[in-house]
């Protein structure tokens, strides 16, 4: 027995048409319309499938094509309804990059502002630039900053930092990948450590005039296709160190002298030592900036080797370069020892550091 059988019913007069089978019931449709649910054992087939079919389509017509739901927003008798599907829109094509083979990525710092200063990274060329910028820890590790993707002839900030955090001498790790959605020559580009000086940051002038931006920034070029600007970028990645230590030829160069340095050095930490004009800056930045030539001293001595003894002229006032200092040196120098400097010369106003 299958749907569509016609079948007369055992105990009782009448029949009709298969419409289900629910385990060991059927359900029957009769010539009224109705369905009547039996046994299967009280049902049997009177008539062949072809008969069946037709039967059971003139009992129970296919119901009517479902019709698309109108849209509210279609007035009666518009000539062209609108459809009931809509299509995906169209993507609009890539905008081709352009020729051009010259290239200079840079950091951009902008003028601080409430002890914070936004970091920028440019990109001054045709290409599009796959990034990744980074911190180093004083572990040696990278602190990811931002890494992404940008347009060529563009700028993005990368993040905003805290000028506090920027009077220590900081190194950023630069990479970059130059790419074009036309064919183009490829570029080689090792990635960059990036030592961003202190005392440079806050210095007057450090701050210039510039393409990119309304007001002054300090620009630090990273990457060049220019032979001269190239030469500018100081610092070197470790891969390129190893590189050139692997090429070196057989001769050895004659081994330099090691610089000298005096066994006692004087630092002046006065305000108008460090900058032409003092009342240009707030206490605030004044402060930084001195305890910024202060950490970059203490850092280079301390990479360089040298021993012997410091003396920072920090002077009485306030106290509070003094109190600064002295909590540095604590904090994250405690391997270093230091005392008041000779009375006699500096009086209070100096800090001797032992090397």
């Amino acid at each position: 027995m299958k749907v569509g059988d016609k079948v007369r019913f055992l105990n009782d007069v009448g029949g009709g048409v298969v419409l289900r089978i629910e385990g060991k019931m059927v359900i029957v449709g009769d010539e009224d319309g109705f369905e009547i649910p039996t046994p299967i054992a009280n049902v049997v087939v009177v008539s062949d499938k072809g008969e069946r079919r037709a039967e059971a389509q003139r009992i129970f017509p296919s119901p009517p094509a479902r019709q698309a739901k109108p849209d509210p927003k279609n007035r009666v008798g518009d000539a062209h309804p609108a459809p009931t599907q809509e299509e995906p829109p169209e993507e609009a094509p890539a905008e081709r990059d352009e020729q051009g083979e010259s290239y200079e990525l840079m950091l951009a710092f902008l003028p601080p502002a409430n002890e914070k200063t936004d970091l920028y990274l440019l990109n001054d060329s045709p290409y599009r630039a796959l990034y990744s910028v980074g911190m180093y820890e004083r572990d040696g590790s990278v602190q990811p900053l931002a890494q992404g993707q940008m347009e060529g002839d563009s700028k993005l900030m990368i993040r905003t930092l805290s000028v506090s955090r920027l009077r220590d001498l900081q190194t950023f790790r630069v990479e970059a990948l130059l790419y074009k959605n036309i064919a183009y020559k490829p570029q080689s580009l090792d990635a960059v450590d990036v030592e961003l000086n202190p005392l440079k940051f806050f210095r007057q002038g450090a701050f210039v005039e510039n393409e990119f931006f309304d007001e002054k920034a300090l620009i630090i070029r990273i990457f060049s296709s220019k032979p001269a600007e190239a030469e500018k970028i100081r610092n070197v990645s470790a891969e390129k160190i190893k590189e050139a230590m692997l090429q070196k030829n057989d001769v050895q160069p004659a081994p330099q002298k090691p610089d000298s340095y005096p066994e006692l050095e004087e630092v002046d930490l006065h305000a108008e030592m460090l900058v032409s004009d003092v009342h240009k800056f707030s206490a605030t930045d004044l402060l930084a900036l001195q305890m910024s030539r202060f950490t970059a001293t203490l850092e280079n001595a301390l990479t360089s080797g040298r021993k012997g003894r410091i003396v920072f002229i920090h002077g009485i006032g306030s106290g509070k370069l003094k109190q600064e200092l002295r909590q540095c040196l604590v904090k994250s120098y405690p391997l270093i020892s230091f005392q008041d400097a000779s009375f006699r010369e500096y009086g209070y106003g100096a800090t001797m550091v032992f090397l």
